[in-house]
């Protein structure tokens, strides 16, 4: 067997194997005898088949285990004898098995290129300034009152804009689709997110009232089971209420913990200030990244683009789920997104590369504790524990992706103590 690597470009490879006919066709005896023992074939009892009609019965078959069998072999042996690191299994390419003749294949595969990254260290940056308005203070404190409003019962009151109204529906498609319920939906009246039908014919509804109304929908509506179609609603307004926000005033900020509405907005303004600087950092983060990035030419594996394509649409798959929208309802061109994210993902991948370059040029490590400590910030808040987690993250195989993150962090942290700082 002669195997011969070229080196494509700095991540990509190609394995080049010739295997002499001899050493195929005795694997196709050997797997010709595994076949025979377990074979059933009229006529021969099991076992007793003679392995001329093996042979001739599953002759392409064993042409085919046998090939897979040995580019199984080859790829395992030469991996491990040249000492390579493959990102994942090869491509089979130029397969070329016909009886007698050498055996012949090409394994495409892909490879971390080696970087020697230069000039990462004393890169200038300007942090932008930290400073908080009064209306940023003031709709800080606008979204606390909406995070504690209170939802009061309308009794005897008209439905009207701005009221939130629980509401059982039943759809019946006039087409003669199959009838839906729905039971405690919760709609505002009046909302950008209501259907303007739902909207126009609930106005003036009271607690206990039903509703019967029709709804057509456009050809391009984004439910495809609803697109183009009319539907017969039998709408149940189960009750009323109305979103009443608390005044800004001293008992607001006690209720929150603090002594006075002036403590109150102390609080806020010094946690404002707070993550202007913390983001004023991460900005100037990103931007010393992407200096070095811009400075360095690196051909990014396949491989990984892809897994990074996946893991971002997998992620707005999981966001429109979180919306309760039914992504198998919708028109949403997967191609097209996938095109569109594709350069996204391979400076994702470019930036990844280089921080694990300068990881490694630097020494730079994550221990267990850290990867302990990070685990636990993760799960404040939740119910489920850093233990937890971990053998979560361990049994899905993810804990290494964890740590490289990590590290990857740990690598930026660098970049940024050695930056040339200035502003804030």
């Amino acid at each position: 067997m002669t195997v011969e690597i070229v080196e494509i470009n700095s991540c990509k490879r190609s394995m080049a194997v010739e295997v002499p006919p001899e050493e195929l066709n005795q694997e196709v005896e050997k797997i010709a005898r595994e076949y025979a023992r377990n074979a059933k074939v009229p006529g021969f009892r099991p076992g007793k088949t003679p392995l001329s009609i093996i042979r001739q019965r599953y002759g392409s078959d064993l042409i085919k285990d046998a090939t897979q069998k040995i580019i199984e072999r080859c790829w395992k042996d030469t991996v491990a004898e040249r000492n390579l690191h493959p990102l994942a299994q090869p491509n089979v390419e130029n397969l070329d098995n016909k009886p007698g003749n050498p055996l012949k294949f090409t394994l495409a595969f892909e490879v971390l290129p080696e970087l020697e990254v230069k000039d990462y260290k004393g890169i200038p940056v300007t942090l932008a300034p930290t400073e908080v308005t009064e209306e940023e203070s003031s709709k800080a404190i606008d979204t606390l009152r909406e995070q504690h409003a209170q939802f009061v019962p309308i009794d005897g009151s008209e439905a009207c804009d701005g009221h939130y109204l629980s509401v059982a529906v039943d759809s019946q498609f006039l087409d003669g689709g199959k009838p839906l319920h729905e039971e405690d939906i919760t709609l505002i009246v009046g909302h950008p997110q209501t259907n303007a039908d739902f909207s126009e014919n609930l106005r003036g509804a009271r607690a206990g009232e039903t509703r019967s109304f029709e709804v057509s929908y456009p050809a391009d509506y984004h439910r495809k089971s609803f697109a183009g179609k009319k539907v017969r609603y039998t709408v149940q307004v189960k009750d009323i209420k109305e979103k009443q926000l608390p005044e800004t005033n001293d008992d607001f900020a006690k209720d929150l913990g603090h002594e006075n509405l002036e403590a109150l907005k102390s609080k806020v303004r010094d946690d404002l200030v707070t993550q202007a600087k913390q983001n004023a950092e991460k900005r100037a983060r990103e931007a010393l990244l992407d200096s070095i990035v811009q400075r360095q030419t690196v051909d990014v594996p396949e491989c990984m683009v892809q897994d990074e394509l996946e893991s971002r649409v997998q992620r707005m798959a999981n966001s429109l789920a979180y919306q309760g929208i039914d992504i198998n309802q919708t028109s949403i061109d997967w191609k097209k997104i996938f095109d569109e994210e594709r350069p996204r993902a391979e400076q994702s991948v470019r930036r990844s590369l280089l921080l694990d370059a300068i990881a490694r040029k630097e020494g730079i490590d994550v221990s267990d504790n850290e990867i302990d400590s990070g685990l636990q910030k993760l799960t404040e808040g939740t119910n489920k524990s850093a233990a937890a987690l971990k053998a979560q993250l361990e049994k899905e195989e993810r804990l290494q992706s964890y740590k490289q993150h990590l590290r990857e962090d740990k690598a930026l942290d660098f970049i940024y103590l050695n930056a040339n700082i200035t502003g804030g």
